[in-house]
């Protein structure tokens, strides 16, 4: 009955879209996305593997998966994972799949939602690849050292990641893609407050990064906690 009910919403959705103006659009599927309950969480895992379902669509999935997650409080009958998991499989490029990077941007939000959960900072290390990869989207790798300078729980961690991506791009150097990532991992690190981050951030402002980068790099050293 779930299920069926689920489809119905789902389906209603995409065939009354096509007959409303864009923003009254959106404000429709928002209403009925929201109305989906911790619950129906497999069902919107099973359609975001499904390659006939739009990116649209899964965007917003993954937007309510991560929504979903402040229920877990009081739902100990649901792992985290049952959430986080089918978030982390949309993560992977497909580079037949127009903007498939903003599918990503809004997995490292979604799965930012579970900095504060239990057992949520096993999605650090995927979040992580994506700030170290330098082949991955500039706005994707921008909003992954967003996502993991918000798992204040698991401060150490996330403060290791941070600083590693930040050492790859010292070593590269300022370029026309890294400046604003490079400037978004220092601001991650800077509010996580860790001195293991001392050492790197004292590089920033002897590199050749620009003014405004390490600027940056000088407001998260003063933000260490000693």
């Amino acid at each position: 009955m779930k299920d069926l009910l689920f489809m119905r919403m789902f389906l209603l959705a995409i065939f009354f879209g096509a007959f409303i103006p864009v923003g009254a659009q959106a404000i429709q599927t928002a209403q009925i996305w929201n109305r989906i309950p911790i619950d129906g969480a497999s069902k919107i895992a099973e359609m975001l593997s499904d390659p006939t379902v739009g990116l649209e669509e899964k965007v917003e999935g993954v937007y309510r998966l991560g929504e979903l997650s402040r229920d877990l409080v009081n739902r100990k009958d649901i792992p985290a994972s049952s959430l986080y998991n089918p978030i982390l499989g949309v993560m992977v490029p497909q580079n037949n799949v127009k903007d498939h990077h903003v599918l990503r941007m809004a997995a490292c939000n979604a799965l930012s939602r579970f900095s504060t959960i239990p057992g949520g900072d096993q999605v650090l290390p995927s979040i992580g690849r994506l700030v170290q990869n330098l082949d991955e989207h500039e706005e994707v790798r921008l909003e992954a050292a967003r996502a993991v300078g918000k798992f204040y729980n698991s401060g150490a961690a996330a403060a290791e990641i941070l600083i590693s991506a930040l050492r790859k791009e010292l070593e590269r150097g300022p370029v026309a893609n890294n400046v604003s990532v490079t400037t978004a991992i220092i601001q991650a690190i800077g509010g996580l407050r860790e001195k293991n981050a001392f050492p790197v951030l004292m590089s920033v402002i002897k590199s050749n990064f620009p003014t405004g980068t390490k600027r940056e790099a000088q407001k998260s050293l003063e933000n260490i906690k000693w």
